[in-house]
């Protein structure tokens, strides 16, 4: 389980240096953009699925 959370943990520092080395500062502000709409969405649609959950519908 350590495992597995360091090697995700390793993959999110590798992404981030690696936007962070490519793109300029305004491309980052738009990556930044679409990675919290990202965030909020999928928010979203477990909160969606939860309250369908606690309804009694299953998908």
């Amino acid at each position: 389980m350590i495992g597995r959370l360091f090697r995700l943990a390793l993959l999110f520092v590798t992404a981030f240096l690696l936007i962070r080395w490519l793109f300029n500062r305004e491309q980052r502000r738009t990556v930044r953009d679409f990675i919290h709409t990202l965030a909020i969405a999928l928010l979203a649609s477990s909160l969606l699925f939860l309250l369908l959950n606690l309804a009694g519908i299953r998908l």
